[in-house]
């Protein structure tokens, strides 16, 4: 898996991210982060069609001082 990271400065409250984007044939998950660091991530988007026994969930986290905090499970799964 490639990382790419887009760095657009700045970015307030009321914006908005639009990612576009085809997933690999087979593959188990992707993510977005959208933070200042890796350290500091203020949204940490994980969808995962088969990753670690989960199928079909997305998981919604933060990062602070890279720590991991309360990941949110979600089961609506919109991707194929």
């Amino acid at each position: 898996m490639s990382d790419v990271e887009l760095k657009i400065a700045p970015f307030k409250p009321g914006m908005e991210l639009k990612v576009t984007g085809i997933p690999k044939p087979n593959g188990a998950r992707f993510s977005i982060n959208v933070g200042h660091s890796r350290e500091n991530i203020a949204l940490h988007f994980n969808p995962r069609f088969d990753y670690l026994g989960e199928h079909g969930v997305i998981v919604l986290d933060s990062r602070k001082d890279g720590r991991w905090q309360n990941p949110v499970i979600e089961k609506d799964f919109p991707f194929q």
